[in-house]
């Protein structure tokens, strides 16, 4: 088939998805018309519009992602379609632009145009590979877990900058029972297909449902009491430009969508998920139909890399057992601890020691010192630095910190967002690692860089479905995080605070026997109990109970971050045994970073390529 006739295939794609987005279906008007613009455009533009093309049929994830505006959509007012019809319509639309991206010839590519292609075709055959467990991945469970949480942040979240703002929110609101039904509807499918949430996930996201949406037996739900209402409120109030009445309209509006549409939506969620009760498994996907083929999807979606659940789980426990010597070593031998301390007594010592724990304007103070630390040893490790600046910013009611991306368009710095609430013993954060990995040498230098760099719009937006809760190429992102922790130390931070260095490999080792518990859970049968046992025999701790939700809901999640970490320290020891003398470690993490976040796959062979261009040249 011609490129020609491979674009109209494709655009004949987008005019039947299109049907299932108004604001999407008026950019297909001419489909002729696209279609030979498609056919012929130069590789780095049929790259970025293909890519819009697919990003616009899910406009929710585009308003999470604040990129709506940029991919034409100006409607809050419609959610994205969550119709099995809609997720297949989506899946043809990458096949076909697969196919037509495979039309162009390599050979007549630069070195960037090549990674952004190798990049772009991984990315989708992952979403045509998808398709074949539609739904699976829609969490049942308590907080963002929960799918229809996620759309109530969106709610709460967009902004509300003019009246048509607010009523945009209103006829959203107006219209979730629709969407409701239609994740019903999935949820059901789901169950014919052999796949049920675990039991402890039933039960949590019951308990927060009736506690968000009380029943009629407990005194009814007031809709003025929903965070809903009141962020609308607030916000509202805060534009002087509409009329006092008309500000009163709208929260009468809001109000009796939330009575008439919202509440009930909701309650009918719940009653299904009731009906849920005794039926699931115990802990992950292991018992659900077709559990092998499932999970080795995830796992080439979350490493993204060939890898099986057997080598995962055998790197794991073999990492897990050097890190717990490594860390029983710098215990007795820099911090003078007693040689006969057990696993369990040294984790139960350094969360002792870790008191008092620092709360507020003390805790700000502390997160600042570490940043300003690393400032002045960044040029020593770092060639390409980001323009934009990183600040500390505190969101009350968030988690203990997050990394927000500078604005798309340069007007402002990167922030590390914190809630100044520590809670280091649950999370197993300390605070100079929890900067490193948010801030600097960690999270800003990889995102704000991306921001500075000529990338695609896949790579530079990295626009995935929300409710699914698949990042693109999130074992690059958070695999450079995690890297960029043990580059602190290995930059000197700790040299005066040993106790700080022992947090950080106290952490480094909880992250890893992640990828033994998961694999555990997930490929080899593993109930909870074992799965806690094996985390207190190897690193003396306690697997908080809450951690099951997230094995549950998020399978596969764990392995990405840990592997691209493991990946990047093999691949500098790779390149240092090779170049000796000539090793640059400014030059191989510009290698790195420079590329943009891609697949593992592809980092590897630019590392590669890295190592025989500097052999050529020394």
């Amino acid at each position: 088939m011609t490129r020609q006739a491979l674009a109209r295939c494709l655009v004949g794609l987008v005019c039947i998805s299109c049907s299932l987005c108004s604001a999407a279906a008026n950019e297909t008007a001419d489909t002729a018309a696209l279609a030979d613009r498609l056919a012929s455009l130069p590789f780095d533009e049929f790259v970025d519009e293909s890519y819009r093309e697919l990003a616009r049929l899910d406009p929710d994830s585009l308003w999470a992602w604040g990129v709506a505006g940029l991919y034409g959509i100006e409607d809050f007012s419609t959610w994205t379609t969550l119709s099995i019809d809609a997720l297949a319509e989506r899946a043809a639309l990458a096949s076909a632009t697969l196919d037509l991206l495979r039309t162009y010839n390599r050979d007549h590519l630069t070195r960037p145009q090549k990674t952004a292609y190798e990049a772009y075709e991984w990315f989708l055959e992952d979403f045509v590979r998808s398709a074949g467990f539609p739904y699976w991945n829609y969490g049942i469970g308590a907080s963002t877990y929960g799918v229809y949480n996620l759309a109530i942040e969106l709610l709460m979240e967009h902004p509300i900058e003019a009246e048509e703002d607010a009523r945009q929110v209103i006829r959203r609101v107006e219209g979730i029972d629709e969407w409701m039904q239609e994740l019903i509807a999935v949820y059901e499918a789901r169950e014919d297909d052999g796949v049920l949430p675990t039991e402890s996930g039933v039960n949590m996201a019951l308990a927060e449902l009736d506690r968000m949406f009380p029943p009629e037996s407990q005194g009814g739900c007031n809709p003025s009491s929903l965070d809903v209402y009141t962020h609308f409120v607030t916000r509202l109030n805060t534009i002087a430009s509409i009329p006092p009445e008309a500000k009163a309209e709208l929260r009468a509006a809001l109000r009796q969508a939330i009575e008439s549409h919202l509440i009930p939506a909701f309650r009918d969620l719940r009653d299904y998920i009731a009906s849920l009760r005794g039926r699931g498994s115990c802990v992950g996907v292991s018992n659900y139909a077709n559990a092998d083929a499932y999970y080795e999807y995830l796992i080439g979606h979350h490493v993204t890399k060939p890898m099986t659940a057997e080598e995962i789980h055998a790197i794991g426990r073999t990492t897990v057992t050097q890190l717990r010597q490594e860390l029983r070593d710098y215990a007795i031998h820099v911090l003078g601890w007693p040689s006969t301390m057990t696993m369990a007594e040294i984790d139960a010592r350094i969360v002792e020691e870790n008191q008092p724990i620092l709360q507020g304007e003390a805790l700000l103070a502390e997160y600042q010192s570490y940043v300003d630390e690393v400032r002045p040893r960044i040029d020593l490790y770092f060639n390409a630095q980001p323009t934009a600046d990183v600040v500390i910013t505190v969101e009350r009611a968030g988690p203990p910190a997050y990394y927000r991306e500078p604005p798309i368009d340069g007007t402002g710095p990167g922030e590390i967002v914190t809630s100044l609430v520590n809670i280091v013993p649950f999370t197993t954060y300390d605070e100079p690692v929890l900067m490193h990995h948010e801030g600097i040498p960690g999270h800003h230098f990889q995102s704000a860089l991306a921001r500075d760099l000529d990338l695609p719009d896949f790579q530079r937006d990295r626009i995935s479905n929300i409710y699914a809760r698949h990042p693109l190429f999130q074992a690059y992102t958070e695999g450079w995080a995690l890297y960029a922790e043990n580059l602190a130390a290995e930059m000197g931070v700790y040299e005066d605070d040993p106790f700080a260095g022992l947090c950080q490999k106290r952490l480094l080792l909880t992250r890893i026997a992640r990828l033994v518990v998961d694999t555990g859970i997930n490929a080899h049968g593993w109930t909870w109990n074992e799965a806690t046992d094996y985390v207190r025999e190897e690193t003396g701790q306690t697997l908080a109970s809450h951690r099951q939700l997230f094995h549950d809901a998020y399978p596969g999640q764990a392995l990405g971050y840990n592997i691209m970490y493991l990946t990047l320290v093999d691949l500098r020891q790779r390149a240092m045994d090779a170049l000796g003398d000539a090793f640059d470690i400014k030059a191989f993490h510009d290698t790195i970073l420079l590329c943009g976040p891609v697949p593992l796959t592809v980092l590897e062979a630019l590392v590669q390529e890295w190592i025989t261009e500097t052999l050529a040249t020394s």
